[in-house]
């Protein structure tokens, strides 16, 4: 704004001046013409009195001549007195004729004196002559006044010659002094309109600009009024409120009435307050913005506060700071729910490590468990298969038939032991990431899927696969239990179909086996993926429920997830995805 103003200023100042100028000129242009009238007047009234003067000079001429002529024709007195009377005049008159001539005028100055004394010469010429002249005399003195006649003619017409163009000179002057003070009374009324229209113009503009601050003003004091945080200003010299507000005042408990020319160590008890001019004077020395994340503050209605402050110093155009400007943010809420956050962290941390030391005790206790399991389990199994190789004969068809059940039922917890020990053992076991080609790995779990199988095999279509970072033994774990679920339950459909493929998603790898089996109602999907959690017969779809936990648990040691999707009679589509920069 200040900028501004003075940019408006500086134009002002500059069209006065120009105008200023222009009218200096015009009445000087005025000035001249005046000047140069009243001089042409002047000189025109001067030549005007030459051309009299030789006019007078002449008549005294003709006058004295005539005496002359009276004189000597008759002899009478009264005609000497007549000349005599005239040469008087004409000596008088050619003083004044050479003394009225300047002398800057050098030919006017030759001219007139050679005239001035023609005439003399005459005078003295004929005053000579007595009456009767002779013949001689009279010649001569025809002669003489004829050649002052001559010069007297010759003299007058220079002379007006000189009037006339004075007085055109002074016509000309006398046209352009009229001229030229309309043109500066013109000149006059145009500057000072401009000036009176950049007046009004800049009075308009600074109206408008105070509008403007004014709006500013008050979009700033409502900012500075509705701002959720505490806002103050203090003087830079004695550091007390200048100003504050409404946060400040709701936060401290305060009217502004109150706290406005304190000083801290005015409201706050002397610990916060020497803490507080501490900064406060660092700030102004500093010269920029001072963060305090975190200072206590004792509130009058709030009780004790914490806050998170901003301070910086406001300067002027000489960077002499004059004023402290803060910015306090309650981060009381904020504080105790990050104590709440770590006391939870903390307990977190503590039922992990005993879910974690539970976990390690139940996967060793499970372990032992299944291991432990192993001989009495091959002793029944072994028992059993004695019996009814050595004494099946003595046995009936029912007994016969207790004795498949007891073998077949020691097979299957054979099976399901190991399966378990797997499931245990995945959780001990280290991955051992690197780079895999799920392509070449996928192909080899269908050969050994396949291999040995007296069902016709499904038709599988594998497409190439990304590779992953990754432990192989157990991503081919994850493959053989999912293509092996896929070749199972599509056994007794017509035409089973097997299709395996993958797409790079959201910045992981979806790796998907779908087929066109007996599906499974959705409702149960979420006991697909846990320990012995089976939805089928194990009469028609044999198998102990571990396979897919196992596969769960290997992906999600990867950092993936593992999920399905299927409808009854519809096939089913098992997906697993893995993080694209695993490892």
């Amino acid at each position: 704004m200040a900028a501004n103003q003075w940019l408006t200023e500086r134009k002002m100042l500059a069209g006065f001046i120009a105008g200023a100028l222009f009218l200096l000129g015009t009445l000087s242009g005025a000035w001249m013409s005046a000047a140069g009238f009243v001089d042409s007047a002047r000189q025109a009234r001067r030549s005007m009195e030459s051309v009299t003067r030789v006019a007078s000079l002449r008549a005294s001429f003709g006058e004295f001549m005539e005496g002359q002529y009276g004189w000597l024709g008759t002899g009478d007195r009264a005609f000497l007195d007549e000349r005599n009377e005239a040469a008087e005049s004409l000596a008088t008159l050619s003083d004044r004729l050479l003394q009225r001539i300047p002398e800057a005028s050098a030919d006017r100055q030759a001219n007139a004196r050679e005239l001035v004394d023609a005439i003399r010469v005459q005078v003295v010429a004929m005053q000579a002559i007595d009456a009767p002249a002779t013949a001689a005399a009279l010649s001569q003195m025809r002669e003489g006044s004829a050649h002052v006649r001559s010069l007297l003619g010759a003299a007058q017409q220079s002379e007006q010659a000189l009037y006339e163009r004075d007085i055109a000179a002074a016509r000309t002057y006398r046209f352009w002094v009229p001229v030229t003070l309309v043109v500066a009374a013109s000149s006059m009324l145009a500057v000072l309109g401009l000036l009176l229209w950049g007046i009004r113009r800049h009075f308009h503009e600074r109206k408008a600009a105070e509008r403007n601050l004014e709006a500013a003003n008050q979009l700033l004091e409502s900012l500075l009024e509705n701002i959720p945080a505490m806002v103050f200003a203090k003087d830079a010299k004695d550091l007390r409120f200048v100003r504050i507000n409404r946060r400040g005042e709701s936060l401290l408990g305060m009217q502004r009435e109150h706290l406005l020319g304190k000083t801290d160590r005015d409201l706050f008890p002397p610990d916060q307050a020497e803490h507080f001019i501490d900064k406060d004077r660092e700030t102004l020395a500093q010269g920029d913005v001072i963060d305090i994340p975190e200072e206590e503050i004792d509130s009058v209605s709030h009780g004790r506060r914490v806050l998170h402050t901003f301070k910086v110093p406001i300067r002027d155009e000489n960077d002499r700071p004059i004023l402290l400007l803060g910015i306090s943010l309650d981060i009381t809420e904020q504080k105790a729910a990050e104590r709440r956050i770590v006391a939870l962290n903390e307990e977190l941390i503590r039922q992990a490590q005993l879910l974690q030391s539970s976990n390690q005790e139940l996967e060793s206790f499970c372990y032992s468990v299944s291991h432990d399991l192993r001989a009495p389990l091959r002793a029944i199994n072994g028992y059993a298969r004695l019996l009814e190789q050595d004494y099946g004969s003595r046995f009936d068809a029912e007994g016969n038939r207790f004795l498949r059940t007891i073998c077949t039922a020691c097979e299957r917890m054979a099976r399901l032991i190991d399966d378990l020990l797997e499931f245990s053992r995945l959780g001990r076991q280290t991955l051992q990431l690197e780079p895999v080609d799920m392509t070449s790995m996928v192909s080899k779990v269908i050969d050994d899927t396949m291999e040995g199988r007296d069902t016709p095999p499904p038709a599988i279509d594998a497409r190439p696969l990304p590779p992953v970072h990754g432990d192989r033994g157990l991503l081919h774990l994850v493959w053989l239990n999912l293509i092996d679920n896929a070749v199972k339950y599509t056994t007794g459909v017509d035409s089973p179909q097997i299709s395996i493929d993958a797409q790079v998603s959201g910045g992981e790898v979806v790796y998907s086996v779908t087929d066109n089996g007996i599906g499974f109602d959705m409702q149960y999907a979420d006991k697909l993926f846990g320990v012995f959690q089976r939805l089928h017969s194990d009469t028609k779809y044999p198998g102990t429920g571990v396979g897919l936990a196992i596969a769960h648990r290997i992906v999600a040691r990867h950092g993936g997830r593992i999920w399905a999707r299927s409808e009854p009679g519809c096939g089913a589509t098992f997906s697993f995805a893995i993080p694209a920069n695993a490892g």
